[in-house]
Formats: structure tokens, C-alpha cells, sequence
């Protein structure tokens, strides 16, 4: 959610302006700074951040005095604690303090922005679930909260028990429209070819279960976040359910350090997307691109065996030995053995689920 304010505390000028200006302000993040533990105490009390990203080491104030002191003012704000490798031991009292977080320096880009965005989504739950009258309506709340995690625990049990690409669309699908509440679902993969966008499956209003397909063609939504890797709400072509309404979610589905797709989302008439639908949608489109990389290696696999199961192919060239046929047939019948448990174990998840949510609309 853009506009949230980040407090940054690091005695390194140049770490600081790199969170800063690199990292946090393109996402849309408020920035504020400070380069030293006590600076950095005075303004988390002046300025209450929505986050605080500070260093281990600083002079004045190390970050857990730091800490402590926010803790022993009963200040909530979630705190993730960044250091150079060699400091586990003062991790573990950080987090014994509550520090959300421990990234050890030199991190990526997308670690630290998980980082911000799993510290963020639990603050914005946090004053979701306080702005709800006590009772009934919090505890339904929560449960439905929880039945989300949980039925994104079994989608990415089932995702990941699949072998064949084409059983990854559709249950991926399904877990979209199923998560969200969606009118309808869609996944769009770019062509290894043209490198355009597919409809490769589909769950409409009428449908009684994903299908796959390969249509040629993406919305301008859907292209839009194939091309930025930002998820956006907007509009659905053919109508919304209001003015200034999400009637539609698209998010990327990340192949390695592309973007490979998107997995899109229709609302129903009766209601509108919002930062959670995005989120818990983010997260099923980072299991669905690693059940299709996983499907890749397996055919990959299979393929290799073939070949290893030819004779005049024991040996690779430079002499080493290649896995023999057998093992490797030993290693596919121990993937499938295992993929079949996950499946039953995914369809007894999802069948708990399906009760729960329909507990909780009779309630």
C-alpha cells in the first residue's frame, strides 16, 4: 500500500540512501531517516512510522537498545533489524524482543521489499481487526483470516505435488477463484516464441471448473502488469460494480528474474477487491511460478532418463559418470509416490475449507 511511512535508521550514508531512494520511495513509501540509534528513537516517537528498518550497530543507540526502548514504551511499530553476517546471537535476542525481521547486509532488492510488505500486512491486519466492533464480528474476522492461510498452506501442497504443466494452470486457477471469491479467474503466460501473452486457463461465471486453453491476447490491465511486474487493480472491460471500484486484480507470476505471466481476478456485482485480496493473490502467484518450474525439472528428468536409458550413454563426455537408468527411475516413482500423497492430502484440505466458508456464510 503506497504512502505508508518507512523510518530508516543506519549510520552508513550510503545503506541509508540506498533503502531510501533506491528501494522504498519508488514502491510509493514515505521516508523518513536517521543516522543514529537516538536520532533514530526520537523520530519513531515524533514521526510514528508505519515501519522501522534499522541497523544492528550504531553509535549513541545499537538497534536492540533501540529496540527495547520502543518495546518498554509499549510503541508497537514493527521493526526489521538489517547487519553483516556473523551477528546470530543478537538475531535471536531481537526477536525474543519482538523485531519483525533480520535481513543480514548484502541483501536483494525483492528480499527487503518481502521483508517491508509481510511486517506491513500484519500491521494493516492489526488495525483492520481494531476497527471492528468487539464480539462476534472480530472473531468471525479472525477465522476467516485464518481459514485464508490455511487454504493457501493446501494450495501450495497441491500446487507443488503436480507434474504436469498443464494440472498447474488449472488447479492454479481454481486456488485464484476459490481464494478471492472471484466471479472468475484467469492465468496469462507469455509465449516462449512471440514472447505475447496467453490465456493458457480459464474459470468463468458459467464454468463449473477451470479449463486450459490457448488464447492469444492480454487486457490492457493484464499487459500493463506483465510489463511493470506491479500488481494493479482497475476495471473489468465489460462493466464494474462502481465508480472508483476494483472490480478486477492482476498480479505477475515472477519465472526466475522475469516475469513469466500474470494470474487475474473478476469480483462479483455485490463487492470490490482489496489490499488483502492482493496480497493472499501474491502469494498463490509465487507458488504457482514454483510448481511450474518444478513440472519443468521434472520433465526435464524424464527426458534426461530417456536418454540415460540408451546404450553408449553411461559415460558423459570428460569421462564423468552420469546417474544410472535405474536410480533415476527410482527417483521419478519416489516423485510420484510422494506427489499422490500431497494430492489426497490437498483435496481433504480443501474439502475442511469449503465447510468453513460455508459455515461462515450461514453464521
Amino acid at each position: 500500500m503506497s504512502g505508508e511511512k518507512i523510518l530508516v535508521v543506519d549510520d552508513r550514508r550510503e545503506n541509508l540512501l540506498f533503502l531510501a531512494n533506491s528501494i522504498l520511495r519508488p514502491e510509493g513509501y514515505k521516508v523518513v531517516t536517521a543516522m543514529d540509534g537516538k536520532d533514530g528513537l526520537d523520530k519513531a516517537f515524533a514521526e510514528q512510522p508505519d515501519l522501522i528498518i534499522m541497523d544492528l550497530k550504531m553509535p549513541r543507540m545499537s538497534g536492540l537498545e533501540v529496540l527495547g526502548a520502543l518495546r518498554k514504551a509499549d510503541c508497537d511499530t514493527p521493526v526489521i533489524l538489517t547487519t553483516f553476517y556473523g551477528s546470530e546471537q543478537a538475531a535471536i535476542q531481537a526477536f525474543r524482543q519482538g523485531v519483525k525481521d533480520y535481513i543480514i547486509k548484502p541483501y536483494e532488492v525483492k528480499e527487503m521489499l518481502d521483508a517491508v510488505e509481510r511486517a506491513l500486512s500484519e500491521r494493516r491486519l492489526r488495525r483492520e481487526t481494531m476497527g471492528l466492533k468487539e464480539g462476534v464480528a472480530v472473531t468471525r474476522h479472525l477465522e476467516e483470516r485464518v481459514r485464508q492461510l490455511h487454504s493457501l498452506c493446501s494450495m501450495n501442497k497441491a500446487l507443488s505435488a503436480l507434474q504436469d504443466p498443464d494440472d498447474v494452470l488449472r488447479v492454479a486457477v481454481e486456488a485464484a477463484f476459490y481464494l478471492t471469491g472471484a466471479e472468475s479467474a484467469q492465468l496469462l503466460l507469455a509465449n516462449l516464441e512471440t514472447r505475447q501473452l496467453e490465456c493458457r486457463a480459464v474459470r468463468g461465471p458459467s464454468d463449473s471448473k477451470a479449463r486450459c486453453q490457448r488464447v492469444p491476447g492480454a487486457d490492457p490491465l493484464a499487459a500493463e502488469v506483465a510489463r511493470t511486474g506491479q500488481a494493479t487493480f482497475g476495471e473489468r472491460s465489460e462493466g464494474s460494480a462502481g465508480a472508483g471500484q476494483a472490480t478486477r486484480l492482476v498480479v505477475p507470476v515472477r519465472l526466475g528474474d522475469k516475469v513469466g505471466g500474470v494470474l487475474a481476478v473478476d469480483a462479483k456485482t455485490d463487492r470490490a477487491f482489496a489490499d488483502n485480496d492482493r496480497y493472499l493473490l501474491g502469494i498463490l502467484a509465487d507458488f504457482v511460478a514454483v510448481a511450474l518450474n518444478n513440472s519443468q525439472t521434472i520433465d526435464a528428468l524424464k527426458a534426461q532418463l530417456a536418454t540415460a536409458s540408451r546404450p553408449g550413454t553411461e559415460w558423459a563426455e570428460g569421462g564423468s559418470v552420469q546417474p544410472s537408468a535405474v536410480d533415476m527411475a527410482e527417483s521419478v516413482s519416489d516423485a510420484q509416490r510422494l506427489a499422490q500423497e500431497l494430492r489426497d492430502l490437498a483435496v481433504t484440505a480443501h474439502a475442511l475449507a469449503s465447510r468453513l466458508q460455508a459455515q461462515a456464510k450461514s453464521g
